[in-house]
C-alpha cells in the first residue's frame, strides 16, 4: 500500500490567505486613491480588485473561502457521524449554511432585499439602514445565535472561543461596518476615498473572519480526529508499468491511500 501524506499547517494556510486579503485591500485602495486624484471614473485594473465589486477577484476569493469552510464543516459532520458523536446535525446545518452564503456571495441574493426594505422605511433619511438588507440580516443573526448557542457551549473551550472570535470579526464587517458605510454613503455619496476605506474594511473583515474560522476548523479536525484518510481504489502508475494487479473491489488491500493530516498543536 502506497500511503502518501499531505500535512496541513492551519497557521501557515491562514497567514497565506490573510496575505492575499491584505494585497487585494492595498491594491483596491491604491487604485481608488489614484482614480480620485486624477478625477477619473475608472482606471485600468480597478474593476478586477474593487472590494465593493461583483464577479471579480475579491468576490471570487470570498466565495472560495466560504465554500472551503462549507467543505470542512461537511467533513467534520461525516467524521462525527462515523464516530456516533453529538451534534452531527448542527455541523451539517452549518455546512449547508456556508454553502448558501457562498452562493449568496457569488450571486448577491441579499442585495435584492435592499429596495423592498427601503420602500418600507420610506426611502429617505435612512441613515445607518441605507443598506436596508441589514435589518432582516440582524434578525437572522440573532435567531441563529440563539439556535447555535447550546452547540457552541458544548464544543471544546478553545474551539468555542475561536468560533466566537471568527463570528465577531465577520459580523463586525458584514453588519457593523456596513451600518456605518451606509450612513456615510447616504450623506456623502460613494465618490470619495473614505467610502472606499469603509467598503475595504467591511470586505476585509468578512474575509478575515472566514479565514479565522477555516483555521479553527482545521485545528479542530487535528484536535478531535488527528488525521483523515481518503482511500482510492485504482492502479498507481508505477504498478501499472510493472504489470502489478490491483486488488478487486471489496478486498482489504488499497492501492493508494491519501492521508490528510491537520496539525492541531
Amino acid at each position: 500500500m502506497d500511503t502518501r501524506k499531505l500535512l496541513l499547517d492551519p497557521s501557515a494556510i491562514a497567514w497565506r490567505l490573510a496575505l492575499v486579503v491584505a494585497l487585494m485591500v492595498a491594491a483596491n485602495l491604491g487604485l481608488q486613491a489614484y482614480r480620485l486624484a486624477i478625477h477619473r471614473d475608472q482606471v485600468s485594473g480597478l474593476a478586477l480588485v474593487a472590494m465593493d465589486g461583483e464577479q471579480n477577484l475579491p468576490a471570487l476569493f470570498s466565495t472560495g473561502l466560504l465554500f472551503c469552510a462549507s467543505a470542512l464543516l461537511a467533513l467534520i459532520a461525516l467524521l462525527s457521524r462515523r464516530d456516533q458523536a453529538l451534534d452531527v446535525s448542527k455541523w451539517a446545518i452549518l455546512a449547508t449554511g456556508f454553502l448558501v452564503m457562498g452562493l449568496d456571495e457569488a450571486l448577491s441574493f441579499h442585495e435584492r432585499l435592499i429596495e423592498p426594505m427601503r420602500a418600507l422605511l420610506g426611502r429617505q433619511h435612512l441613515g445607518i439602514f441605507f443598506f436596508a438588507w441589514v435589518i432582516p440580516g440582524i434578525s437572522l443573526v440573532a435567531a441563529l445565535g440563539a439556535f447555535f448557542l447550546p452547540f457552541v457551549l458544548r464544543l471544546p473551550r478553545r474551539t468555542a472561543i475561536a468560533f466566537v472570535m471568527a463570528a465577531a470579526i465577520y459580523l463586525g464587517g458584514a453588519l457593523g461596518v456596513e451600518l456605518v458605510e451606509g450612513w456615510w454613503r447616504e450623506g456623502h455619496g460613494h465618490k470619495n476615498l473614505l467610502y472606499h476605506v469603509f467598503s475595504s474594511l467591511e470586505e476585509g473583515m468578512e474575509m478575515t473572519g472566514i479565514i479565522v474560522f477555516i483555521h479553527t476548523l482545521l485545528r479542530h479536525i487535528g484536535w478531535r480526529f488527528g488525521e483523515v484518510r481518503f482511500a482510492f481504489d485504482g492502479v498507481p502508475a508505477a504498478a501499472e508499468a510493472s504489470g502489478t494487479q490491483s486488488p478487486e473491489p471489496g478486498q482489504s488491500g488499497i492501492d493508494q491511500a491519501a492521508l490528510l493530516r491537520s496539525t492541531g498543536e
